[in-house]
């Protein structure tokens, strides 16, 4: 045996054969090297439990007494009919596990021939042709070479034994083969009636795997019977029958991930006939979740194949006990899967030739251009929509080349120059310019791919382009809009920062003035005189500018009232010799509307390299120039410094230091005394607001104010100080002190906020100060300023029971119309009226004006910045109400303030209210 094996190793692979019944004994490959003289015969098999063999040597007839050719049929399984029922299922499946192991297997078995029970080695191997399992191998009699020394009577008892099993053996065969008999008529029947079933609903998908299924049940008398498609990682079900029920249903799907053992059986087998599915190792990882919770016990499951690949499975479940199937049935389960997979492949036949005929109507109705080109740039179709583009027929381009043809010679060195971007890829996309039959030009929008055959040659390019004419005029036009200001015609900022770019981009060594002009004031034009005027100056302005400056640099309106002037070549003292001729050109009236204008400018300027060597950098310093010349009083040009830098930085440095100061404790409010000037008792407190930054110090109001109100932090910080002025008059009160006035100066920005009214009244509310109690100070420029809003904002503040004083009054425009206007309470002579009394005459008497006119209108004075005993007397003398100033307190933190109003003397209830 050793050598037997050997000799099984050594041989060369043979080739195989799938039907022996469709080919001639000559061509079964019979080069062997094992002699039959060994009494080896050599076999090749179906890797089935049916045992259905395609070739045996003929040598078998002299050694089993049955010819080659009635052993090798594949109907009724006639080699496997001389073996044991249950050890051929045993035999097959000890066989799968030795191949699990190794390339070859052994087993021994006995048949029962005519020639009585025979015991036979089995030596093989497995291949595979055109996707089925087969083996292939040596057959050896083991009779004579290992029984030959047994004793006459132990033989004679032997050839009795045989000779019963093998009357045995027949008569089991002969109702096995009735009712095989049976089975292939139910199942011709079937087939037959399957075939010609015509599918007429909308899913005759569906309606095949319903009649499939119940027919299956019928046939194997099943209780069970399933269609699943097999996707990517689920099993989904198209159709199960249950026979005790008469219906069909359709279960949820199964993740097939949980299941690999199962999945390679079904893609390495037609069929997996498990009669122990809960313990076959090919269906055992289905037990815990699908077989026992439904009580099946043998499963027949057969994969429904297309063009060789698994697509679903035939799934028939038998209950009630394990069942053998038969060769029989499990071939007909093959014809039933491929049944389904036939319904399957005339449904896709069917989908892609409707999707093909709505291509083409497609292609047809599509209202872009198509174009077929052979590989040597021949046309071969064009669609309507080509003629309606080009003016060509399809008569008149289809079997020319395209460099024949006007309308597309272009293509023709896109296609076939060996520099183009199609030579490289396999697709190309882009605009090009070309010309109808009647001359006419046109932009056309193209995409050509190349197209491969089967064999991976080049054979077609498929192009698609659209008529882009108009979008590409109108994106021309809107090319021009968007980088021309509509008003003057110049460029706008946009197309300046574009051309300021392109200028960086030279590298040129040429120095560059960057000026940035503001008309001051305009918005006051445009207030009093209307927008529509205030479009007519800038037209006539943006002329007068382009005039001046002829060629010598580029004009362009970078925003409402805001020019930019580019010179290029131009150093320093050029550049302010050019902004100041600007600005006298400014200078001269404009004749609008039949009415003399007048108006001014700020210039602001930066050189590059010097103040930028980028558009940005250059940009933002010319920025910078421009603001200071505004805050210093407008009308002026401002060169560039790195001061201004450095102010800006200081304001940036102030704004992100200013967020996290609210939230970090670092504001504190401090409070000035405010004492009756008759009778010197303290009447009333100011808040002033203080900032302790960590590294800085102290901060002044001044420093830091207008930041606030620029980047609206001022709001957040104004309730802050409301609360904190609340909670002090609350705290003064509760230690005897009785109550105190409270003032606080609101910033114009603060009325910005639409819940300024609302938010002061809840402040009010929480804290249970009585509103008489705090006194709001307002500037003159924002009753200056004033809108409707403001007013209305001032009557609701005013009807909480608040009080409302002018600040720094004199120092704005028109002070007493707003004495007429809005609900003030009290006056506020500014400090710088007080600060040269008694040496200036004119501040005396304007004091003692203001005082007089306040009286008769009923208002309370308050004069700020008494720091003398004469500026008191004075004071005295005109009958002044309040004073504040360092001759009395300086401005006390909050935190000591309590200490410090203990040296003023309590007045009594009555005269707190006077």
């Amino acid at each position: 045996m050793p050598r037997l094996v050997s000799i099984l190793e050594a041989r060369r692979p043979m080739k195989s054969h799938p039907d022996a019944s469709a080919r001639s004994a000559a061509e079964v490959v019979t080069q062997l090297p094992v002699p039959s003289r060994l009494g080896m015969l050599r076999f090749e098999r179906l890797n089935e439990p049916s045992w259905a063999l395609l070739f045996l040597d003929p040598a078998c007839e002299r050694q089993l007494g049955i010819s080659a050719s009635d052993l090798c049929a594949l109907v009724d399984a006639p080699y496997a009919s001389l073996m044991e029922p249950e050890a051929r299922y045993r035999l097959h499946d000890a066989i799968q596990q030795q191949l699990l192991q190794g390339p070859h297997y052994l087993v021994r078995y006995t048949l029962h021939t005519p020639q009585g029970a025979l015991t036979l080695l089995e030596m093989g191997e497995p291949f595979k042709q055109r996707n089925r399992q087969l083996l292939r191998g040596y057959l050896l009699v083991a009779d004579e070479s290992l029984d030959q020394f047994a004793p006459a009577e132990q033989e004679l008892y032997t050839q009795n034994q045989q000779l019963r099993s093998s009357l045995q053996q027949y008569q089991r065969t002969q109702n096995d083969h009735l009712q095989h008999l049976a089975r292939s008529r139910t199942q011709q029947q079937l087939i037959v009636r399957l075939a010609r079933q015509r599918y007429t609903s909308s899913d005759p998908q569906q309606e095949a795997a319903e009649l499939i299924t119940q027919a299956a049940c019928e046939v194997y008398g099943v209780a069970r019977a399933g269609i699943w498609k097999l996707g990517s990682h689920h099993l989904d079900s198209v159709s199960l029958y249950r026979r005790d029920l008469d219906r069909h249903e359709q279960l949820p799907s199964i993740n097939a991930r949980n299941f690999p053992q199962y999945l390679q059986a079904l893609h390495s087998g037609r069929a997996i006939d498990a009669h122990d599915a809960q313990h076959d190792p090919r269906t055992c990882e289905l037990a815990a979740s699908y077989l026992q919770p439904l009580d099946i016990c043998s499963m027949l499951d057969a994969s429904i194949r297309i063009e060789g690949e698994v697509v679903g499975v035939l799934c028939l479940e038998h209950i009630g006990g394990l069942r053998t199937w038969h060769a029989d049935e499990i071939a007909f389960a093959g014809e039933l899967a491929d049944q389904f997979a036939q319904v399957l492949i005339n449904q896709q036949k069917r989908s892609a030739t409707s999707a093909l005929h709505l291509f083409q109507r497609a292609v047809e109705q599509s209202a872009s251009a198509f174009l077929l080109v052979d590989r040597d740039g021949r046309v071969e179709y064009v669609n309507p929509s080509f003629t309606a583009i080009t003016l060509y027929s399809s008569d008149e381009v289809c079997g020319h080349r395209l460099s024949e043809l006007p309308a597309l010679n272009n293509l023709s060195d896109l296609l076939f120059d060996a520099g183009s971007s199609l030579a490289e890829h396999s697709s190309w996309q882009g605009e090009f310019r070309s010309r109808r039959k009647n001359l006419d030009p046109y932009w056309g929008h193209l995409s050509i791919s190349k197209v491969y055959g089967d064999d991976g040659e080049l054979t077609h390019y498929i192009g698609i382009y659209e008529d882009v004419t108009e979008a590409k005029l109108a994106q021309q036009r809107i090319e021009r809009l968007a980088y021309t200001d509509n008003l003057t015609n110049l460029g706008n900022r946009p197309s300046f920062i574009r051309s300021l770019e392109q200028r960086f981009a030279q590298n040129t060594q040429q120095p560059l003035v960057l000026l940035l002009v503001d008309i001051d004031n305009f918005k006051r034009i445009n207030d009093s005189l209307g927008h529509q005027t205030g479009d007519k100056l800038l037209s006539a302005l943006a002329r007068r500018l382009r005039n001046s400056l002829g060629a010598k640099g580029t004009l362009a309106r970078f925003a409402s009232n805001e020019f930019a002037i580019l010179l290029d070549g131009c150093d320093q003292d050029s550049g302010l010799r050019v902004a100041h001729q600007v600005l006298q050109t400014l200078d001269k009236p404009l004749f609008v509307d039949n009415q003399l204008i007048s108006i001014t400018g700020s210039l602001g300027l930066a050189l590059a390299p010097e103040h930028g060597d980028d558009p940005q950098t250059l940009m933002k310093h010319a920025g910078l120039a421009l603001h200071k010349a505004k805050a210093n009083g407008k009308h002026q040009v401002q060169l560039f410094t790195e001061e201004l830098n450095a102010e800006a930085n200081y304001k940036l440095f102030v704004e992100n230091n200013l967020r996290r100061a609210l939230t970090q404790s670092e504001l504190e409010v401090f409070y000035q005394p405010k004492l009756c000037l008759k009778n010197g008792q303290l009447l009333g407190l100011e808040a002033l607001l203080r900032w302790h930054h960590p590294e800085k110090g102290m901060i002044r109001p001044d420093q830091f104010i207008s930041v606030a109100e620029e980047t609206g932090l001022i709001i957040p910080i104004g309730k802050w100080v409301v609360r904190q002025a609340c909670r002090m008059s609350k705290q003064i009160a509760a230690i005897g002190m009785g109550e105190l006035q409270v003032a606080i100066n609101l910033s114009p920005k603060q009325f910005s906020d639409p819940d300024l009214v609302g938010s002061i009244a809840a402040i009010l509310h929480e804290e249970q100060l009585d509103p008489r109690l705090l006194e709001l100070e307002l500037t003159e420029s924002l009753l200056l300023e004033a809108t409707e809003d403001t007013r209305h904002q001032l009557g609701r503040l005013k009807s909480l029971g608040l009080t409302l004083a002018m600040d720094d009054f004199g120092t704005g425009y028109s002070s007493l119309s707003y004495l007429k206007k809005f609900p003030i309470d009290v006056i506020k002579i500014d400090r710088s009226f007080i600060k040269d009394i008694p040496d200036n005459q004119d501040d005396m008497e304007i004091t003692s004006a203001v005082i007089a006119m306040a009286h008769n209108l009923k208002l309370k004075v308050v004069a700020e910045g008494i720091e003398t005993g004469a500026q008191l007397g004075f004071l005295r003398r005109q009958q002044c109400d309040v004073g504040q100033g360092y001759l009395f307190d300086k401005p006390i933190p909050g935190r000591e303030l309590i200490d410090s109003l203990r040296r003023y003397p309590c007045r009594p209830q009555a005269d707190q209210r006077t």
